[in-house]
């Protein structure tokens, strides 16, 4: 097993990051670091954009060696982009215009940066709440940003907006997505994990069979089902473990660190 995996393939919240405490798996971060001496190729695969992912200081703690961002709408290798999947400039000029004639507080998500705007009282709370929930560091403000391309928007909205906010994506042929009650994203189209793993394959010339991946959530089912040992944290979805080679303990219980040692990646 451990002359077989070339790459590894890692999820960041709830697999490597512990929301509980706020804090990073310090024994996972560990055995990533000798697997990496191994000379075991490793991607963060997260739907994080790089911004939120660089301003925790993921990328001081582990030597990754390339990244998939946001889901799978941005690919990275070492220096290298591989791929962006940006939304045109024509159409975020429209849509940022939308936003404003409506009122609607917004993040733009671009390659390296995060930018946000905020309306009034009653959007800074709905902000607030979200931060709160799911520790995620505050984007810079809008007026900082200078036109650089677009991966996303993440607008602040409940459901009573969706009719008018699908809507506005349709006319540009945008992809909708709520994932809270709060808050909505809409980028080019949708974005899986797996065309990340797809694009790494490629570009290092390897096959699932050399391939393993930690996650936790349904989005990583993808991610799951594109490499031969996909493992699942304890702390993860009925459904993802369902979809998963194995499935370890959980976060909190060194499930990264265990599943690495269990398919003797590390002594």
């Amino acid at each position: 097993m451990s002359n077989e995996i070339k790459v590894i393939f890692i999820d960041f919240d709830w697999t490597l990051f512990d929301h509980k405490t706020r804090s990073y798996n310090l024994n996972g971060v560990e055995a990533l670091k000798k697997v990496h001496d191994k000379n075991i190729k490793l991607i963060l695969n997260s739907a994080r954009s790089y911004y939120s992912l660089k301003m925790l200081d993921v990328f001081k703690l582990i030597p990754f060696d390339g990244m998939i961002t946001s889901n799978g709408g941005e690919c990275l290798y070492k220096d290298k982009t591989l791929y962006y999947k940006s939304i045109e400039k024509e159409t975020v000029n429209n849509f940022i215009s939308f936003l404003n004639n409506h009122n609607f507080s917004f993040i733009l998500i671009t390659k390296f940066n995060n930018f946000i705007s905020i309306k009034n009282d009653d959007k800074e709370k709905i902000i607030n709440d979200f931060y709160k929930v799911y520790y995620e560091p505050f984007p810079l403000d809008i007026s900082f940003y200078k036109d650089e391309d677009v991966l996303a928007f993440q607008v602040f909205s409940y459901q009573k907006d969706d009719e008018l906010l699908k809507k506005e994506s349709d006319k540009y042929d945008l992809f909708f997505d709520r994932f809270t009650d709060n808050n909505v994203e809409i980028t080019k189209y949708q974005f899986l994990k797996s065309e990340g793993i797809d694009e790494i394959f490629s570009y290092l010339n390897l096959k699932k069979e050399e391939a393993m991946a930690f996650g936790d959530d349904l989005n990583d089912i993808a991610m799951f089902k594109r490499v031969k040992y996909g493992i699942c944290m304890g702390n993860g979805k009925d459904e993802a473990k369902k979809e998963a080679y194995y499935v370890s303990e959980n976060i909190e219980d060194d499930g990264m660190a265990k599943a690495l040692k269990k398919f003797n990646l590390i002594d």
